[in-house]
């Protein structure tokens, strides 16, 4: 059987390099945040052309801490309504549920597997606060249309981008600077894997 993704095939002609930086990673002592950490956001967010992005630690984590940003900012509320489209993965689904929120499952296009406009326009509520497009498969959302109809209804764009590492839009802009916010994720199987699991919010 040919495995699906081999991580150690595709991983072991980097084995010394990642031993010696796990070496130099280990002597230093810093084991949370440290240089990597500072060094890492400051690339990320200047490949993406944000002014900022905060390492976390898997991307529910980043969906989620951005939902409780908007929180305290007060531009949401428990029990808000969050449009997110109805095939993505169950993570972003429980970042909205752990933020307190509602999430209502929007049809995607049978052609590009992302959010239907027309579906997008039949779900928003009085109570819909939010869009929270998934880009799949490297592929990104219809994000021009979809940043129009926040902009009619007044609601935030928060972008699922754990599957578009560089994605690119027609407006030359890279996925995670597409909308107010966006989470990544860095789990090994993702478009830019980590060793493990991780995550990031740009804005």
């Amino acid at each position: 059987m040919i495995p699906f993704l081999d991580l150690h095939k595709m991983n072991h002609r980097f084995e010394k390099e990642f031993k010696n930086k796990f070496t130099d990673f280990l002597d230093a002592g810093y084991y949370i945040l440290g240089s990597n950490v500072k060094s890492f956001e400051k690339e990320f967010a200047a490949f993406c052309g944000t002014k900022y992005c905060i390492g976390v630690g898997n991307g529910l984590d980043a969906l989620r801490l951005i939902l409780e940003g908007y929180k305290t900012l007060g531009k949401l509320k428990n029990k808000d309504e969050v449009l997110v489209a109805s095939n993505t993965y169950i993570a972003t689904i429980l970042a909205i549920k752990q933020a307190g929120l509602k999430p209502i499952l929007v049809e995607s296009e049978a052609t590009t597997f992302n959010f239907n406009l027309e579906a997008i326009s039949r779900s928003i509520s009085n109570k819909t606060k939010a869009i929270l497009p998934v880009h799949l498969y490297g592929q990104l959302a219809p994000m021009d249309a979809i940043n129009q109809i926040a902009v009619d209804h007044n609601l935030l764009v928060i972008e699922d981008a754990a599957q578009a590492h560089g994605a690119i839009a027609n407006t030359g802009r890279l996925a995670g600077n597409l909308g107010g916010a966006a989470g990544f994720s860095f789990y090994p199987t993702k478009n830019l894997g980590a060793l493990g699991d991780a995550g990031a919010i740009t804005t």
